[in-house]
């Protein structure tokens, strides 16, 4: 029995001088693995940051580019109704039809369709911007972009902006092109007309107004 008790105590005595380095290999085992979960937190902070640093620039840059597509307009700071000199009497400001033809109609200055504000494109040429809008019936080509005043070759009426008609604007107190086309006066249905040599024009007098929403 003495034998056996004196094993015993021997026993107890290794287990409880083993359990500290038991203790101290859990405690580092479980520092090694804090720290490696940190490591990986950190490595993911820095994708994010990254990743987010990658698409602001990106955006930034694809909106600073798309703002300044060829053909964008600068809109001027005022919008005006034209009176042509020498107009159908009662009916001498400048319209635009559905169709974006221009025609001599009823000076109602808070419509759309009788307003144009000057402006500038973007190749600094002077244009004078549409305030209506213009629907998938009549004008498809109009739907979304800004319409101007061009020269088609055979009339003055509202055109894309980015195309490829000449550019009609305000000189001398006109409505002329860059080559000299000018308004005329109108027909006997008050359509507007064109002088393309620039040799019979007429004024037109301008009235500052509000712009209306198209």
């Amino acid at each position: 029995m003495k034998s056996f008790t004196t094993i015993l105590v021997c026993s107890l005595a290794a287990f409880v001088a083993a359990s500290p380095a038991r203790g101290n290999r859990a405690k580092a085992k479980a520092a090694a693995a804090a720290a490696a979960a940190a490591a990986a937190g950190g490595a993911g902070v820095a994708g994010v940051a990254a990743g987010t640093g990658a698409g602001v620039a990106a955006g930034t840059g694809a909106g600073a580019t798309a703002s300044g597509l060829t053909g964008s307009v600068t809109r001027g700071a005022d919008t005006i109704v034209m009176k042509e000199v020498g107009g159908i009497p009662g009916n001498e400001c400048l319209t635009f039809r559905n169709n974006g033809e221009i025609v001599d109609a009823a000076c109602v200055n808070t419509a759309a369709d009788r307003q144009v504000t000057p402006s500038t494109n973007a190749a600094g040429a002077n244009v004078l911007l549409v305030q209506r809008g213009f629907d998938a019936g009549f004008r498809p080509d109009l739907v979304g972009v800004q319409a101007c005043i061009g020269f088609n070759g055979t009339t003055f009426k509202a055109v894309d902006c980015a195309g490829s008609d000449e550019m009609v604007s305000l000189v001398g107190g006109e409505l002329a092109t860059a080559n000299g086309a000018c308004q005329s006066g109108h027909d006997d249905k008050a359509q507007l007309t064109v002088d393309a040599t620039g040799t019979n024009c007429v004024g037109v007098t301008l009235t500052t107004v509000t712009p209306t929403a198209p």
